[in-house]
């Protein structure tokens, strides 16, 4: 069993290359990955083969790694490692998404340090957004979106919750923790809140607002959501405020709503890839 590291500038034709040489030795390829960050390439492939031929391999594939300007680093694996390996693959996965304007060394270490008290392991890391532009005037409205998959069981999943959530209101960014199931991948059904979501206000405060009593229910709005009041309780308290409002109010608002910005697109994307 051995794996192979490649790495170097990227151009076509690198993965052709070295795999014919491990297929013309009827080696079994066991693993393989690849990424590719400003045009530099990682490739790893671990392949199963016989001792008799392995010399010869591990000779071409330094030969063609060398024609191709890339560098190459074998390293043997036993049997006992390789089955170890294996054995983990049964374990939970867990998807991690970081969402923000532009994700920072500080918010990728917060959420790893997460992982990492977790004992949970980063299988992968993809970034699923564009490319960032080094001057922040060239989008003002970038993002940056990167998706971490990590496996094994949490110590404490309410407590990593908890840690993610404080995170991402302490940081001004999202975090988004998703078991990694079939049901996940599957989903076609999607259910939205509204307020401060599809929206960038509190309908009820913007009555409270026309009623005259804007910061009293805010206050109590901002208390429920913090928990501090029942839900039922702080409704109760927030509508006995906007007695006497007139409900032609309700149109002009309904009319007036500032839209989340990107939720048109969103709804369109979701459209054509067939969700509800």
């Amino acid at each position: 069993l051995i794996l192979i590291n490649i790495s170097g500038n990227d151009h076509p034709g690198v993965t052709a290359a070295l795999t014919e040489i491990l297929a013309r030795y009827g080696a079994m390829i066991l693993d393989i990955g690849q990424s590719n960050i400003h045009h530099t390439l990682s490739l790893g492939i671990l392949f199963k083969t016989d001792s008799s031929v392995s010399g010869e391999i591990m000779k071409e594939l330094l030969f063609k790694a060398s024609e191709l300007d890339m560098q190459i680093r074998f390293t043997p694996v036993s049997e006992e490692q390789y089955t170890d390996w294996v054995g983990r693959q049964g374990k939970s996965r867990w998807i991690i998404t970081i969402l923000g304007r532009r994700l920072t060394a500080r918010h990728i270490a917060l959420v790893t340090d997460v992982v990492t008290a977790q004992n949970l392991n980063i299988d992968s890391i993809r970034r699923l957004t564009g490319r960032m532009p080094l001057a922040e005037t060239e989008d003002p409205l970038s993002k940056s979106c990167v998706e971490l998959s990590v496996r094994g069981t949490p110590r404490d999943k309410a407590e990593m919750q908890s840690q993610f959530m404080k995170i991402a209101s302490d940081e001004e960014f999202d975090v988004s923790l998703q078991e990694d199931t079939m049901y996940r991948r599957c989903r076609r059904l999607i259910c939205f809140d509204m307020d401060s979501t599809l929206i960038e206000t509190e309908v009820i405060d913007e009555l409270a607002m026309r009623a005259g009593v804007g910061d009293e229910v805010k206050a109590i709005t901002e208390s429920a959501m913090r928990g501090e009041i029942d839900f039922c309780e702080s409704f109760r308290r927030r509508v006995a405020m906007l007695k006497g409002l007139d409900v032609s109010v309700m149109r002009d608002i309904a009319e007036n709503l500032p839209i989340t910005e990107g939720l048109d697109r969103l709804m369109s994307v979701l459209k054509r890839a067939g969700y509800k």
